[in-house]
């Protein structure tokens, strides 16, 4: 009970904190925008971006999680929503679960839910395959220019990224905002700082990394 109620507050607590960030950019939406939202959870980041006009896409790939998004804006004509976890490839994966819940199958404890089996507060064992998809091939393939990709994606987003510079499709993006999770898996900070590295030599100035 006690780690239900931790995991909601430290949500709320991000929810708070996303929510003021973007009040600047938020400012600048209407309904010409396209907003993507990778690793979209149950859609309260898309949900702010609907009510300022944008179009949005979202993927989400955890069967709990897609399933109340599905519900809440299933009314709503302006977003699309895709139960497929963004990767550097298309094809199947496993994602694997918070560790809480065999025991608690809880809509709090889905933010968690990572292709990363080593990330901390995942049970290895616990896993469900989903289908992946390329983010650089579908941004190459975008039939309309996209402002900005949300990406949090629980450690998946090094790989992605790195994808994203070599076939350069971050020029195709105006915005890309970046949550980076090196202090939930192991080895992380050293592949983040690598990235950081390369967006600051290649004068990228599109990819906010930790936005939040």
């Amino acid at each position: 009970m006690f780690s239900e109620l931790k995991r909601v507050i430290l949500n709320k607590g991000a929810y708070f904190i996303s929510r003021v960030k973007l009040q600047k950019i938020l400012k600048k939406v209407d309904n010409n925008t396209l907003f993507v939202d990778c690793g979209a959870n149950k859609g309260d980041i898309s949900d702010l971006f609907l009510n300022h006009g944008a179009k949005v896409i979202a993927f989400e790939p955890d069967p709990l999680a897609y399933r109340h998004f599905k519900k809440r804006f299933s009314i709503c004509d302006r977003i699309k929503i895709i139960g497929k976890a963004v990767s550097d490839e298309d094809g199947t994966a496993n994602i694997y679960l918070h560790k809480h819940r065999k025991r608690r199958k809880k809509l709090s404890f889905t933010v968690a839910s990572s292709l990363l089996k080593d990330k901390k507060n995942v049970d290895a064992e616990n896993k469900v395959e989903v289908e992946t998809i390329d983010l650089s091939s579908f941004i190459k393939e975008s039939k309309q220019d996209i402002d900005i990709i949300k990406l949090d994606v629980e450690g998946a987003e090094i790989d992605i990224l790195n994808k994203i510079i070599d076939e350069k499709t971050y020029n195709k993006v105006g915005l890309f905002l970046v949550e980076t999770h090196e202090k939930k898996i192991p080895g992380h900070d050293q592949m983040v700082a690598d990235l950081k590295k390369r967006i600051e030599v290649q004068q990228i100035d599109n990819i906010k990394l930790n936005w939040i």
